[in-house]
């Protein structure tokens, strides 16, 4: 899964490593973007699925060029909630 990112100020791109029902992974990204910074919006894609919202930052681990930053998702969208759930249940088979 990819991202987009955006401060208010800035964007980049990264990936997805994690995901779960309220929550995020998200890595690759910029080791300079969203300083000081309370929440993002997210367009995450996956395939033909795209989902855009709000996350508010709650870790961050920096590296030597970009950082991993784990996010909370703001009021997730049913389209989210549905699509994670497909992903447990694949987990499960």
């Amino acid at each position: 899964m990819s991202i987009d990112v955006s401060d208010g100020i800035g964007c980049c791109s990264g990936d997805v490593r994690d995901v779960s029902r309220v929550g995020l992974c998200l890595v690759d990204m910029a080791k300079r973007f969203g300083k000081n910074i309370d929440a993002y919006t997210v367009v995450a894609s996956s395939g033909e699925k795209y989902f855009k919202f709000r996350v508010r930052p709650r870790w961050e681990r920096a590296g030597r060029l970009s950082k991993r930053v784990g996010v909370e998702i703001e009021e997730a969208p049913w389209q989210w909630t549905e699509y994670v759930m497909s992903l447990e249940a694949q987990q499960r088979l």
